[in-house]
């Protein structure tokens, strides 16, 4: 609640100071005399627009100074810690200073912060309603807050919450594992064709060496074959005389050696030659085995030939003898294999990823039924209000839509919106786009009575709040703001005697003028200026018996 504010060089007023109590304060005066200066003071000090036209006349500077009792609100504690803001006296200190030079200064308990911070601040401590005023219940991001404090489901919102935070925790390591993972595709399909290429080769142990040694016995057939036939001709039996010879010399030195025994050179060389003997008709069958079994085939040496290309091919391409293909196979076999696993990580992460969406999902979908079921209840509480504040055609209507997938939050997957309609035969729109005034002002009021108790403490300000009312209507108005001060802080501007008499204290706005300038001034009325005061809503500027008696007669009943 409000404590005191603090005005200076705004507008009209030069120094101004006014105490507040709680319950319901109610505020009256002529037209012009100032009654409105309250609510941009108000709007001023709590972040809202500023203007240079704001400041009194002639002067550099003005300032609004607001302090609240905060000790009911410690959702609004917990906000100001953590934006490192103090408020362990329960008491919160907002000021805003306007220069003549359009700029303006903000300060909370003393620190300069933000004019955002002192917005976001000041929304959770007031909310006012007026003719150019749009602060509070006007603004939707409160409404599905406002909707779900009234549900009072704390234990689904809470696993709605705890849902969401693993199932963003865990969408976030999955996105940075794909995007990890997209040079990684193309480096598994590099590996994947690498590996396809050197396994259908298929490679063997010294395949190169081979078929290198096999090519160049193919090249050259020719020029071999004809050695070789040269070489069997001249060792053949047929024609080879001189082996004839040898044999038959050596089995003479045979002859000889056994008769002279002691000679062993002899010896050895009859063995010798016997031996060569032998070696040569060895030869010679090896070559009739050539000559016999092989035939030269071209087809045989272009496949070497493409086989030894295939196999250099794939050496050049990967830098490599061909000795080590067969190694780097390997290695790629190996380094693909992690690369696959990786992917059947990224899809484990994946499954459970939609898992975790999934218990996500069930658990919003109860919280979403849960919404429509209780927003139909606030629907029929509020509009029930609307019909005694001489709001026939109003209707009350809550909005609830499901959001995109990338839209899904901490509150669920809905969106919650409070919509209304003024006049009977238009849609329902959005509040904030319903025209300002006193039509608008009792809806607010309508809306703040059935929400009371399920939202934080806030003071209340309503302007023109009485437009257009009169009689029942009036009185019925006065009731529920009375009712209505019971929980929260109300500050109302009114003309009306029967929403003034229920007021717990009662100020005046009034002008007062020097020898140059204009001022407003704002004093309480004790009990008799307030009976005075009341007789004059009734009575008008002369103040009859009658209506006094009739204004004491409201507030002693009130």
């Amino acid at each position: 609640m409000i404590k005191y504010i603090f005005i200076k060089n705004i507008v009209l007023i030069e120094s101004l100071k006014i105490d507040f109590d709680e319950g319901l304060t109610v505020f009256s005066g002529e037209t012009g005399a100032g009654k409105s200066v309250l609510l941009n003071c108000l709007s001023l000090a709590t972040g809202r627009r500023s203007d240079v036209s704001f400041l009194r006349k002639g002067v550099n500077e003005g300032s609004v100074t607001v302090e609240f009792d905060v000790k009911n609100n410690g959702f609004l504690r917990d906000k100001l810690t953590k934006h490192g803001i103090s408020s362990d006296n329960n008491e919160v200190l907002l000021r805003r200073i306007l220069y003549n030079n359009g700029k303006s200064k903000a300060f909370i308990n003393d620190s300069p912060v933000t004019v955002g911070l002192l917005q976001d601040i000041g929304s959770s401590l007031i909310e006012i309603h007026g003719q150019n005023e749009k602060i509070g219940l006007l603004e939707s991001g409160l409404h599905m807050r406002l909707l779900d404090r009234y549900a009072g489901h704390y234990v689904l919102l809470e696993k709605v919450k705890e849902s969401y935070k693993n199932y963003a925790k865990l969408s976030q390591i999955y996105m940075d594992a794909l995007e990890l993972n997209k040079n990684k595709e193309k480096q598994e399909e590099d590996l994947k064709n690498n590996i396809n290429l050197i396994s259908k080769l298929d490679l063997k142990e010294n395949e190169e060496v081979t078929l290198k040694s096999k090519k160049a016995f193919l090249t050259h057939h020719e020029k071999i074959f004809d050695v070789i036939n040269k070489i069997y001709i001249l060792l053949s039996d047929d024609n080879n005389t001189a082996n004839n010879d040898l044999a038959s010399n050596a089995s003479k030195l045979d002859s000889i050696v056994d008769d002279s025994k002691e000679i062993i050179e002899l010896k050895q060389i009859s063995h010798s030659v016997n031996q060569i003997l032998i070696e040569s008709k060895e030869v010679i069958n090896n070559i009739k085995n050539i000559r016999e079994n092989y035939h030269f085939n071209p087809k045989e040496l272009e496949e070497i030939e493409q086989r030894l290309f295939d196999i250099n091919n794939l050496s050049r391409k990967f830098n490599i003898e061909p000795s080590g293909l067969n190694k780097f196979l390997q290695d790629l076999e190996k380094d693909y294999a992690e690369l696959d696993n990786q992917s059947q990580e990224i899809q484990e992460i994946k499954n459970k990823l939609e898992k975790v969406e999934q218990s996500f999902f069930e658990a919003a979908q109860k919280l979403s039924s849960e919404r429509l079921i209780i927003s139909k209840k606030l629907e029929k509480e509020i509009n029930k209000e609307l019909g005694p504040l001489k709001l026939i055609d109003a209707n009350f209507k809550v909005e609830i839509l499901p959001k995109e997938k990338k839209l899904w939050n901490t509150n669920g997957a809905d969106s919650v919106r409070f919509l209304v309609r003024m006049n009977r035969g238009t849609k329902e729109s959005e509040i904030h786009k319903i025209a300002s005034g006193g039509e608008l002002s009792r809806l607010m009021l309508a809306i703040n009575l059935v929400l009371a108790k399920s939202i934080n403490p806030k003071t209340l300000v309503f302007d023109e709040v009485d437009s257009g009312v009169s009689g029942a209507v009036a009185d019925a108005v006065g009731l529920r703001l009375q009712e209505l001060s019971k929980l929260q802080q109300v500050l109302v501007v009114t003309h009306l005697p029967q929403v003034a008499s229920r007021g717990r204290n009662h100020f005046k706005s009034f002008k007062f003028y020097n020898e140059t300038d204009a001022f407003t001034g704002i004093k309480k009325l004790n009990k008799e200026k307030r009976v005075e005061e009341i007789a004059k809503m009734i009575s008008g500027e002369v103040i009859t018996e009658e209506a006094l008696k009739v204004a004491n007669q409201l507030i002693n009943e009130k």
